[in-house]
């Protein structure tokens, strides 16, 4: 268990800090795009035709690769009607979650890869970028694995509480967001 947790661990830092690159890019080119609107909108009287569509599916893409932040610190949205004392009935009320977290997750994965295929044989475009909308859709896919692979990270986690084995520590994480900074 402690060689899976920590092979998934490692992926998941490396993974980690891909996504922060293009967060931190999305974030700039949304910014410059939508700087650019308001300036030629009120200065130039002239608006981009294109700005708006760019900036949705930035916003998109940006959703979709920040999804897994908030389960990568077990901190997404959820109403925690049940708070045991106890670490290890806490651990299981977790495994059962995240495991029907995980289903659902496998039905939009698979959803997702048949939108894609749909897609591809009809193809449509947005229309002012002329961009085919599987370029889109695929951040779909990109993000429920992100999010799937952290709640298989946290169901390992929950694993080891159960089995009172230590949880492995590893050193190229130090950059990600603690539990506490989450809440």
């Amino acid at each position: 268990m402690n060689t899976l947790l920590t092979v998934l661990m490692k992926a998941d830092n490396a993974f980690y800090k891909v996504q922060k690159v293009l967060i931190l890019t999305g974030v700039v080119a949304m910014l410059v795009i939508n700087g650019a609107q308001i300036f030629c909108r009120y200065v130039l009287h002239s608006s981009l035709f294109w700005s708006e569509q760019v900036s949705v599916i930035i916003y998109f893409v940006l959703i979709m690769l920040g999804a897994n932040l908030a389960v990568k610190v077990d901190g997404e949205t959820k109403i925690d009607i049940l708070k045991f004392k106890s670490e290890k009935k806490n651990a299981v009320l977790g495994l059962i979650t995240d495991s029907l977290c995980c289903i659902a997750l496998a039905v939009f994965l698979a959803s997702t890869v048949d939108l894609l295929k749909i897609t591809s044989s009809f193809p449509q475009y947005v229309s002012s970028i002329r961009l085919n909308y599987i370029y889109i859709y695929v951040w779909l896919v990109a993000g429920f694995f992100l999010v799937l692979m952290d709640k298989i990270v946290n169901i390992c986690k929950r694993l080891c509480i159960l089995t009172d084995t230590e949880i492995p520590q590893i050193s190229e994480g130090d950059d990600l967001p603690d539990e506490e900074d989450a809440s």
